[in-house]
């Protein structure tokens, strides 16, 4: 299976820098969230920022672009005669590794030690990533589906998230509120990725466009699912986690 047009310089570069971008904020969020933790427990020459676990984030996630990058040219993941197809499934290994993330330690330091309003705040990057999927529907890369003019409309978590973190910072935003946000952003983001499953050409599809939807397992739209979806999932767990740390100090 190929892609139905040539992508253009613009759309590959804009999905890689802002895949890039990713990586680097999870890499610096780390060295963060370890170094704070490290102060909060009053061990000497810490300074709020650990080298350490940010150059171990590095090789994590840079080894997480490596592996979906190869993956992304391989002649298997273009193949969609089985359910779930062979990108799928990889997607799936990448989601449930993410998950486990957010559970174990990593996760802990992160939801404990980076400021709620910037766990927030930067899913704003779904934004810049609805405007690139729409350009790649322009191109013909991708279908209307998967795009705001069709039955995505993740870009609303990414302008509510803006207005969340103004409103987290200045004292105005309740539990309660954080979290119908975070559901909704986590279900606007199911949507859109069941509609990506749904229009592929295996078995199963449900959701015919005007060509097949394969784009998502060729390089560097691969990382669209592989490190946008699952960072944004990531985020959104990590906001749950938050607010449940939050409620037993307060009933503690």
């Amino acid at each position: 299976m190929e892609l139905n047009a040539v992508p253009s310089g613009f759309v590959q570069s804009g999905f890689i820098g802002l895949s890039v971008a990713l990586a680097v904020w999870w890499v610096w969020a780390s060295g963060r969230a370890y170094g704070a933790g490290a102060m909060a427990m009053g061990r000497p020459g810490s300074r709020g920022f650990s080298v350490k676990a940010a150059a171990v984030a590095a090789v994590l996630v840079f080894a997480w672009l490596a592996v979906s990058a190869v993956v992304g040219h391989q002649d298997w993941a273009h193949t969609f005669e089985s359910f779930p197809p062979p990108g799928l499934r990889f997607f799936l290994v990448l989601l449930a590794l993410t998950i486990l993330i957010a559970y174990t330690k990593p996760g802990t330091m992160l939801s404990q030690n980076i400021p709620l309003w910037l766990l927030i705040a930067y899913q704003a990057f779904r934004i810049p990533v609805e405007f690139m999927i729409h350009r790649a529907y322009a191109e013909e890369i991708t279908i209307v589906q998967m795009t705001y003019l069709g039955r995505n409309f993740d870009i609303i978590t990414g302008i509510t998230a803006i207005v969340l973190a103004v409103m987290v910072l200045k004292g105005k935003a309740s539990p309660g509120l954080i979290k119908a946000w975070n559901i909704m952003g986590l279900l606007l983001l199911t949507n859109v990725v069941l509609t990506g499953i749904l229009s592929m050409p295996h078995p199963m599809q449900l959701v015919k466009g005007d060509f097949p939807n394969v784009w998502i397992t060729f390089f560097p739209f691969i990382w669209l699912p592989g490190v946008l979806v699952c960072s944004a999932v990531l985020g959104h767990l990590l906001v749950f986690r938050y607010l449940s740390n939050l409620k037993k100090q307060q009933q503690g």
